[in-house]
């Protein structure tokens, strides 16, 4: 059993059925960024996240985070379409393979107890793909309660100040850093190219910009206050999506 099932239920966000689906129990999985960790993700129940991302309906996962993009409605076809998503996540790969297996009934559905005792001692990368905050908070609770490590980033942090203890506040800006660090988040700022670090942040290790130095199962620097460590990371903008960056923010 490769992966399963965790939660089934209605997003925190805004009720709607979503599912939280835990891949690599078995192999580790084979992200050449992460190195091997259990995969978390987050997607709609019911609507290929591909589709999602272009109706709008991946605000159940995604919140109000500023790189979902805009969806608007094309004027020569009369279909919805994403303009500006700078989402580093290509949909094609973890999150469409995913679904795809999902829907062919190819993750079992377990017990959180189940869940937990699966997990164990296991590295685990939460949010994959979705956002932590999405999910109750107790189920997070339980399910981790007994991994070996994690990564973990939500920008459900004035939301959720909980998620603090296992999650990184996702920043886009040097006001969401101050914030977030007020509400006693450690924080994970993506920032355009020729932007420079603030004080008291780190660049990220597995980043291009840093040679890819290491990957992220062997750094665990991410895992917010479960993490003992005093900085801050910081990212240049990448992914497919990095064009968008700054379009992005300003639509938010």
């Amino acid at each position: 059993m490769n992966g399963i099932v965790l939660y089934r239920g209605p997003s925190v966000i805004d009720g709607q059925q979503i599912i939280c689906i835990a891949t690599g129990l078995e192999d580790g999985g084979s992200n050449s960024k992460t190195g091997p960790m259990v995969q978390i993700y987050i997607l709609r129940d019911g609507i290929n996240p591909m589709k999602a991302v272009q109706t709008g309906d991946d605000i159940s996962i995604c919140g109000t985070c500023p790189h979902r993009g805009k969806v608007v409605r094309d004027h020569k076809t009369g279909l919805l379409t994403n303009v500006g998503r700078s989402c580093y996540v290509t949909l094609m790969r973890g999150p469409r393979v995913v679904w795809d297996a999902y829907s062919r009934g190819k993750y079992p559905e377990v017990p959180l107890a189940k869940a937990r005792k699966l997990l164990a001692r296991k590295v685990v990368r939460v949010g994959a793909y979705g956002d932590p905050g999405a999910v109750p908070v107790k189920v997070w609770k339980t399910a981790l309660s007994q991994v070996a490590d994690l990564t973990g980033y939500t920008h459900m942090w004035r939301e959720i100040p909980e998620l603090a203890d296992f999650c990184m506040a996702s920043c886009d800006t040097e006001v969401d850093r101050v914030l977030a660090k007020a509400l006693g988040f450690r924080t994970y700022r993506v920032r355009g190219k020729a932007d420079p670090k603030l004080p008291g942040e780190g660049h990220c290790p597995a980043s291009a910009e840093m040679g890819k130095a290491v990957q992220c199962a062997s750094c665990m620097l991410c895992g917010g206050n479960r993490t003992k460590a005093n900085a801050d990371i910081t990212i240049a903008i990448h992914g497919a999506g990095k064009n968008n960056f700054k379009r992005s923010l300003e639509v938010a």
